[in-house]
Parts: structure tokens; sequence; C-alpha cells
């Protein structure tokens, strides 16, 4: 019996990586009708999160990137 699976694969310009990354999220809310809003407040809060553990790091070497 098939084995089958909804997918999506993206590759990203990292020399541009915007245009790629919101025509997948793009396409990954297309995949969810109705669901869209519920999708962008996860990735907002996943957004937020990384943005604190950069902004911690950045305080504690004063200013300079640790990565």
């Amino acid at each position: 019996m098939p084995k089958i699976s909804h997918i999506i694969r993206s590759d990203i310009d990292l020399s541009n990586p915007m245009p790629d990354i919101y025509n997948t999220i793009a396409a990954v809310l297309q995949a969810y009708p109705g669901k869209e809003k519920d999708l962008l407040e996860q990735l907002r809060k996943s957004i937020d999160n990384h943005l604190r553990v950069i902004e911690k790091e950045a305080k504690q070497d004063n200013g300079k990137p640790i990565r």
C-alpha cells in the first residue's frame, strides 16, 4: 500500500532568503484553510522567543554577537 504524505520542500536562496521564506509560509498556510491565524500566531511566538534569546545574548556580550 502506498504511503501518501503532504510535503513541501523549499529551496531557499541564502543570498536573498526573504522571498523564499515568504513563499514557503504562504504555501503552508494554503494547506490549512481556516487555521492561518493560529499558524501565524504560533510562528510569531517562535520568532519572539528567538528574538529574546538574541537580545539576551547581545546584552551578555556587550552587543557583540556570540554566534
